[in-house]
């Protein structure tokens, strides 16, 4: 039991998440390529009794790959999420996706292969596909998942190891008088981004964390605050670094607890160089 307890806890860590289509593009680009080149150099399947055109055979399949990618990336992806919300990614999810993008993959060449060099579709050779794309795919990409997932996690907690042993400067403006919503900026924990909204936490007058909601946005609230501890730390959230208590990290990037609040705001990896150093 405590084999299958570890596994669990393994497949629940937070898995780093792609940030931008420029990444998931660089992906796609490699994954097609090594694809191609596999093919073409190992000829798994029967590939050496292809006569002729070897090489634009093997970049078929590079260039269906590619595009399977894409189209679960921006499409199937998007749906899932949609459907379950903006849940925070797990290396358990990250398999399940990448499982059905290999699945994706498979169901695509299949068409390609059978349709662009036979003429027709048997689908009963479909099952063998797809054992066959699988045994090249998933368990290389599940290690590779697996050594990202620990290495960003300890490079995270390594950086919050650090920020925490620096002694807390906070060079900003005078903040007493300054007001978001009524609320002085002292008060104010975090602010989160709920599209045309945001939610505001802060310590109320009894000494309670207390949600308020207001029209607006976090760049607004930003230009309004400009020069004082509250920043930005996430694409969904701010933050007032004179909250901060201690940092922590995983594999997403750092981990902020505040004073008086027992929720915990994600730092993304691109804003980790902001909290590397204590001033603003």
């Amino acid at each position: 039991m405590g084999f299958l307890h570890n596994i669990i806890a393994i497949l629940k860590k937070p898995f780093p998440e792609e940030e931008s289509r420029v990444v998931q593009l660089r992906n796609a680009i490699s994954i097609g390529l090594f694809v191609t080149f596999f093919l073409y150099v190992f000829k798994p399947f029967d590939m050496s009794n292809i006569s002729s055109g070897l090489f634009w055979v093997c970049l078929g399949f590079g260039i269906i790959t590619f595009l399977a990618i894409m189209v679960y990336d921006l499409f199937f992806k998007q749906i899932f999420q949609w459907i379950n919300g903006r849940q925070a990614l797990t290396f358990g999810k990250w398999i399940l996706h990448t499982s059905a993008t290999i699945f994706l993959i498979s169901l695509a060449n299949f068409i390609y292969m059978r349709w662009f060099y036979f003429g027709y579709i048997k689908w009963e050779f479909f099952p063998i596909m797809i054992k066959n794309t699988f045994a090249i795919g998933i368990f290389p990409l599940v290690v590779l998942g697996a050594i990202s997932l620990l290495r960003q996690e300890k490079k995270y907690q390594l950086i919050a190891n650090e920020i925490n042993q620096q002694p807390d400067i906070i060079d900003a403006q005078p903040i007493n008088e300054q007001l978001i919503f009524n609320i002085p900026i002292h008060q104010i924990r975090y602010i989160e981004a709920l599209q045309n909204y945001v939610k505001i936490g802060h310590i109320n007058a009894k000494g309670v964390l207390t949600e308020q909601t207001e029209r607006a946005t976090l760049k607004s609230i930003l230009l309004e605050v400009k020069g004082s501890t509250i920043i930005k730390c996430h694409r969904s959230f701010l933050v007032n670094r004179e909250a901060i208590i201690s940092t922590s990290g995983n594999a997403q990037g750092l981990l902020l607890t505040l004073s008086d609040c027992d929720r915990i705001i994600p730092v993304s990896r691109s804003y980790v160089s902001v909290f590397r150093s204590k001033k603003p």
